[in-house]
C-alpha cells in the first residue's frame, strides 16, 4: 500500500496565497486593458436635514413663547384653594382674538359650565359671557366682561394643509403653557365630537395632527410656523379613530370672531346638510365619485329644498371640485347667506345639476 506524502500545512498555505495574488492580479490587469482604468469612489452619507429637529423644536418653542401672553385659562366653575389640592376640575383653554376681549375655545370645552372666567397670563381674572357660538364647526367665542388691550393672537389667511408643521400651545391649570407639536396629518373632516350626553356633535372643517395631545388642552390654539392661528385644539381622547391632536377650523373662528367683531350674530351660512369626504381611494372602492357623501339632509332646509337626499355624492360646487380644502362647508368656501349655487350631484350612477340657495343656520 503506498505511503500518503504529507505536505508541510504553512508552505502549502502561503503558495495558495501567492497564486491568488497572482491570478487576481492577471483578472485586474484583463479587466483595465478591456475597460480601462477604474475610478474607486468613496461615498460618505451626511446625516440627513443635520440640525433639523433641533431648529424645529426652536421654532415651535418660539412660537408658543411669543403666543402665551394670548392664550388664557378658561374656567368652567368657581375654583377654591382646596381644589388645587387634588386633580383640578373646570379649567380649560382658550386664546384672545381681540384686544377688546373676545376669547376663541372649543364648544365642548365649555359643556357642563356653571359660571365662566377667564384667566390671562398676566395674573387678571375677567368675568366671561357667550359672545356666540358655531355648532356646526365646534367653536365657542367667549367675551372677558370689561377687558381692555389684551394681547392677541391673529388668524392665519391660508388654511393648513397635510405635511405643514403646526404647534398646539395649551394653559394647564399648574404651570405656564404647554407645547406639542407636529405636522398635520389630514384636513377638511367630518367628525364626531365625545359629547357629555348619549350622543356625539358632528363637526365639519376639522383637522388632524400627528403629535402626542395635551389632555388638559381643549380650546388651546393650533399655530403655523408663523405663529398664526390655524386651528383651535379639541379635547377628544379616548377615541381610536382620531389619533393625535384634533382641532377645529382655524378660517371658520376667523368668521365668527369677525362677525361678532362687527357687531353681527353668530349664525353661519349653512346648505342644510352634512357630509362626509370621499377621497378618490375609497371613492373608488365603494365605486362612486369622490366628493361629499351626504350622511343627512335638514328637514325643510335648502338641501332639502333644491332636491338633495341621503346617499347622493356632491362632487363640485359652482364647478370646483368638492375635496379637502373645498369641502361641503359654506363657511369653508366663503359664501354668504342668500347666494345660489349650483351643486354637480351623482345619484344612482345619474349626473344631476341642482340649484341651492345658502342660507343662515342657527347657532
Amino acid at each position: 500500500m503506498a505511503e500518503l506524502r504529507r505536505v508541510p500545512l504553512l508552505p502549502a498555505i502561503v503558495l495558495s496565497i501567492c497564486l491568488g495574488l497572482i491570478g487576481g492580479a492577471a483578472a485586474a490587469w484583463g479587466i483595465y486593458q478591456h475597460y480601462g482604468p477604474v475610478e474607486r469612489v468613496i461615498t460618505t452619507q451626511p446625516p440627513s436635514n443635520p440640525g433639523g429637529s433641533q431648529a424645529a423644536a426652536a421654532g415651535a418653542g418660539a412660537a408658543a413663547s411669543a403666543a402665551a401672553p394670548a392664550v388664557v385659562k378658561v374656567l368652567t366653575q368657581a375654583v377654591a384653594p382646596a381644589d388645587l389640592l387634588g386633580q383640578p376640575k373646570g379649567f380649560a383653554v382658550g386664546f384672545v382674538a381681540s384686544s377688546d376681549g373676545l376669547v376663541v375655545t372649543s364648544a365642548h370645552a365649555l359643556e357642563g359650565a356653571t359660571q365662566l372666567h377667564v384667566a390671562t397670563s398676566d395674573g387678571h381674572v375677567y368675568s366671561a359671557v357667550v359672545a356666540g357660538a358655531d355648532v356646526a364647526h365646534g367653536i365657542a367665542v367667549l367675551r372677558a366682561v370689561g377687558a381692555t388691550e389684551l394681547p392677541s393672537l391673529g388668524f392665519a389667511s391660508a388654511a393648513a394643509r397635510p405635511g405643514d408643521l403646526v404647534v398646539a400651545v395649551g394653559a394647564p391649570p399648574f404651570g405656564g403653557v404647554s407645547v406639542n407639536s407636529g405636522t398635520v396629518s389630514s384636513v377638511g373632516r367630518s367628525l364626531s365630537i365625545p359629547a357629555g350626553g348619549p350622543a356625539a356633535a358632528e363637526v365639519l372643517d376639522a383637522m388632524t395632527v400627528d403629535a402626542t395631545p395635551d389632555p388638559q388642552g381643549d380650546g388651546g390654539p393650533l399655530l403655523d410656523a408663523a405663529g398664526q392661528v390655524v386651528g383651535v385644539v379639541v379635547n377628544v381622547t379616548g377615541d381610536p379613530a382620531l389619533p393625535g391632536v384634533v382641532a377645529l377650523s382655524g378660517r371658520d373662528a376667523a368668521a365668527l370672531v369677525d362677525r361678532l367683531s362687527h357687531g353681527g350674530t353668530s349664525q353661519r351660512p349653512t346648505f342644510g346638510v352634512v357630509g362626509v369626504l370621499l377621497d378618490p381611494a375609497t371613492a373608488a372602492a365603494a365605486g362612486l365619485p369622490s366628493g361629499a357623501l351626504v350622511r343627512s339632509v335638514a328637514t325643510g332646509g335648502p338641501g332639502e329644498k333644491a332636491g338633495l337626499v341621503k346617499g347622493d355624492v356632491v362632487t363640485a360646487v359652482n364647478g370646483v371640485a368638492v375635496d379637502a380644502s373645498h369641502p361641503l362647508d359654506p363657511a369653508a368656501l366663503g359664501l354668504e347667506a342668500g347666494q345660489t349655487v349650483s351643486l354637480s350631484v351623482t345619484r344612482d350612477r345619474q349626473q344631476l345639476q341642482l340649484s341651492v340657495t345658502v342660507v343662515d343656520g342657527a347657532a
